[in-house]
């Protein structure tokens, strides 16, 4: 039996790869058949990035987060809130999908190294408000959940249907691709779930958030009494003129 550190899984990012890579039984060789399967995934990333945002086109839920400010880009003309004035040919829209063209290109290439799960783990990050990140978009688990699950059935989906293997080396291939996709879901739900333990770093960021948040409510309230204050006294103003006019002509 491997003993395997509780905290180490909140606070040491290799540690917690090592650890879900080796439950899910994801391997060196796995590595290996992703990369053998570039060639192919190559010519499949266009079509996959575009059934992606198809997907995600039919759902307001899912469509409106792109009408929020997104990390990385500084197109501010569509960010209305809601989404609603987004369209495909949307400059947001461009640079979500030149995003995950990168991501899939990225993966068949890259070295599973620190750098690498880093990374990862940045694509989990990116989707969630948390003090440590620039831009305002959360995206709740539950679509980044679905989402993901979809990915992972038209990539599988288009190496299942692949002529360029044979059978055996194509079903390793698949797996190896399934086994990926569950390895990034934990680097997504690793910012949702509620066992999550915080670093000392995120503590002490999520304390200063509260603080700017605590003053900037004191600084409305003093603002607000500030206002009831002068609005009083010119009430008052205001009455007494009335009165001494009234009471002066008697």
């Amino acid at each position: 039996m491997k003993h395997i550190e509780h905290d180490r899984l909140y606070t040491d990012l290799q540690y917690r790869y090592d650890y879900v890579a080796s439950v899910i039984g994801f391997t060196k060789e796995d590595q290996e058949l992703i990369r053998k399967s570039g060639s192919v995934v190559a010519g499949l990333v266009p079509t996959i990035v575009d059934a992606v945002y198809d997907k995600l086109h039919n759902y307001d839920i899912t469509w409106k987060h792109f009408g929020q400010d997104q990390e990385g880009l500084n197109v501010q003309s569509d960010f209305n809130g809601d989404g609603k004035n987004v369209s495909m040919g949307s400059e947001v829209i461009k640079f979500r999908k030149t995003m995950l063209t990168k991501y899939l290109k990225k993966l068949v290439i890259a070295e599973w190294n620190l750098s690498f799960i880093k990374y990862l783990d940045w694509v989990g990050h990116i989707h969630t408000t948390t003090p440590l990140k620039m831009s305002t978009i959360n995206v709740e688990y539950i679509h980044c959940n679905a989402l993901l699950g979809y990915v992972s059935s038209v990539v599988i989906g288009a190496l299942q249907k692949s002529t360029e293997w044979d059978d055996d080396t194509r079903d390793q291939i698949v797996d190896a691709y399934n086994k990926f996709f569950w390895l990034q879901n934990d680097f997504f739900s690793r910012y949702y779930v509620k066992d999550r333990v915080l670093t000392d770093g995120e503590k002490k960021a999520v304390t200063l958030e509260k603080e700017l948040k605590e003053n900037s409510l004191r600084r409305e309230l003093r603002s607000e009494s500030m206002l009831n204050a002068v609005v009083g006294i010119a009430a008052g103003l205001v009455i007494g003129s009335i009165g001494y006019k009234y009471l002066g002509s008697r």
